[in-house]
């Protein structure tokens, strides 16, 4: 039975961030705390976004949200929402940035420890602070989705949030703030986008609408990832990613898979959360070859432009590897700087991940271990 979920109101294009003031106007929102990150701060992405704000609000900031979200981020900014008596939140940033304000618009409206919503996302109630995001890069498709990832500690594996509540109101896409995106994490966030909407075709829910957006996400990132990564002033590149990361958030509502179960694994590190996944991709398309009934994997393939037949898994694998290397991306997790060792605890984590429930096939412990070792290198 396919279950077709409402997405948020998105204004989608360059220059749909002059939305963003009627926008306000209409929610009644007058007070808002922007949460972004230092990077944007520092080179004046930011100040973009304030101009485009009205003169008669009361804006505060919080721009101190860590590369991968955690507990204690949050919690400062919720501080600054309770100093200065805000009424909204507007998440202004990438995956941790947009992730982290959906935690904040919880704790700001309940009467409950973030710790505890973490573990019982069904405390999670319809009243939530209201919530509009602004992505400044084009992978996570955070900015509509209805789950995040969110650090007890840097370092530590990250806690799930899942709710049909934290799902933004608004989302405003616009490409003008992806534009200084370095190449590395153009590269790195597009691939992640990439991941987003194979795991979501693949999931063993039924939804064909998503299922032909992630189709179509697939099609745009490998067609225009290069020319985004060499050109970042290609304002037509900029757009297309932009589009296929907003259509790898609506894939994820499908589910994930295995290839985010190792993320997760990996995540017990300061890396990278779109290189994790990119990384570990190949192997898992590889385990997949073969096992996977019907044509999933070379609709997939021709998705690609690759020839789908059936070694499809194989090869989606060898081209997502060999797309990995143009861009400059790693290989291996190793390689990106993970030292662990405990295969035991990696194979043990991986299979205990509730991304492996909407997997098409759920590796066993064995296989996972096989799939651990490609990734680790």
């Amino acid at each position: 039975m396919a279950s077709i979920l409402n997405f948020p109101q998105i204004h989608f294009d360059f220059g749909a961030i002059k939305e963003l003031a009627p926008e306000l106007n209409k929610r009644q929102i007058d007070r808002p705390l922007i949460i972004t990150d230092q990077g944007l701060v520092e080179h004046g992405v930011c100040e973009k976004l304030l101009d485009a704000l009205p003169s008669n609000i009361k804006v505060s900031l919080f721009d101190k949200i860590p590369e991968n979200p955690t507990i204690f981020g949050v919690e400062q900014a919720l501080e600054v929402y309770k100093k200065n008596n805000c009424n909204g939140i507007i998440g202004f940033g990438g995956g941790s940035v947009l992730d982290s304000g959906k935690a904040l618009r919880v704790i700001a409206t309940h009467d409950v420890s973030l710790i505890d919503i973490l573990n019982d996302s069904d405390k999670i109630t319809a009243n939530v602070a209201p919530y509009i995001t602004i992505p400044t890069t084009a992978g996570t498709g955070a900015e509509i989705t209805f789950g995040g990832g969110i650090h007890p500690e840097p370092n530590a594996p990250a806690f799930g949030i899942r709710s049909i509540h934290v799902r933004p109101d608004l989302a405003i896409c616009d490409p003008e703030y992806t534009m200084t995106l370095p190449a590395r994490l153009t590269a790195a966030t597009g691939m992640d986008a990439l991941t987003h909407c194979v795991e979501g075709f693949l999931s063993n829910n039924s939804n064909p609408p998503i299922e032909a957006i992630a189709l179509d996400g697939t099609w745009r990132v490998i067609n225009y990832i290069d020319k985004a990564v060499i050109d970042g002033n290609d304002r037509e590149a900029r757009s297309q990613m932009s589009m296929a990361a907003l259509e790898g958030g609506m894939s994820i509502y499908m589910g994930l898979g295995p290839i985010h179960a190792l993320s997760m694994t990996f995540g017990d590190s300061p890396l990278h959360h779109g290189t994790l996944v990119t990384v570990a991709m190949p192997a898992v398309m590889r385990f997949y070859n073969h096992k996977i009934k019907g044509n999933a994997l070379e609709r997939i393939a021709s998705a690609m432009g690759l020839t789908a037949d059936k070694e499809s898994g194989n090869r989606i694998a060898d081209a997502v590897a060999e797309t990995n290397a143009r861009l400059g991306l790693p290989s291996t997790v190793k390689e990106m700087g993970y030292d662990k060792t405990n295969i035991e605890k990696m194979v043990r984590d991986s299979c205990e991940s509730h991304f492996n429930m909407t997997a098409p096939i759920r590796p066993n412990g064995e296989e996972y271990e096989k799939i651990i070792i490609e990734v680790l290198g």
